[in-house]
């Protein structure tokens, strides 16, 4: 469609799971081991560069305010990011992480 993107950022905050994901069958264990094969497609993008895998803390994940029920001041700090509440306006590139600025 005419727009390109430059680097595709997948935030997790499961070191376990990054680890999967970066390392594929080599970084399984015994309750990993019956993971069928495609189930590590993401192995082949980050072995193709097309996706890169990053830490993002669990109190940083915006994503939560859509998927959790998230109260208090994590809800009211995902509520003004989201809706530009805050007199300081932040820029988000492309991602999801409050925590880490680009």
């Amino acid at each position: 469609q005419g727009f390109k993107v430059k680097l595709n950022i997948v935030y997790q905050d499961n070191t376990s799971v990054i680890k999967l994901e970066q390392n594929g069958k080599m970084s399984s264990g015994k309750r990993t081991r019956h993971f069928d094969i495609k189930l590590f497609y993401v192995t082949d993008l980050i072995d193709q560069n097309e996706v890169v895998i990053k830490y993002c803390p669990t109190d940083d994940m915006i994503t939560d305010y859509n998927t959790k029920p998230v109260v208090g001041n994590k809800f009211r700090k995902f509520r003004n990011e989201i809706m530009n509440l805050k007199a300081t306006h932040h820029h988000f590139g492309q991602q999801e992480c409050v925590g880490q600025h680009i």
